[in-house]
């Protein structure tokens, strides 16, 4: 619940970045911190990820 409220608290949907996480597991593991709910969306922007989630 602590995770699904962080979301709510800085403007994520707490089930697209749960989503995002699963499907990017393996660019999340050497940077977890780039995939934190206040900047994950710049993250999939940045590697061009968000493009093929849309």
């Amino acid at each position: 619940m602590s995770l699904i409220h962080t979301c709510e608290l800085n403007g994520a949907d707490p089930f697209d970045y749960l989503n995002q996480l699963q499907r990017h597991a393996e660019e999340l593991k050497p940077t977890p911190s780039e995939w934190m709910p206040w900047n994950y969306r710049e993250t999939l922007a940045r590697t061009g990820a968000l493009l093929d989630a849309a």
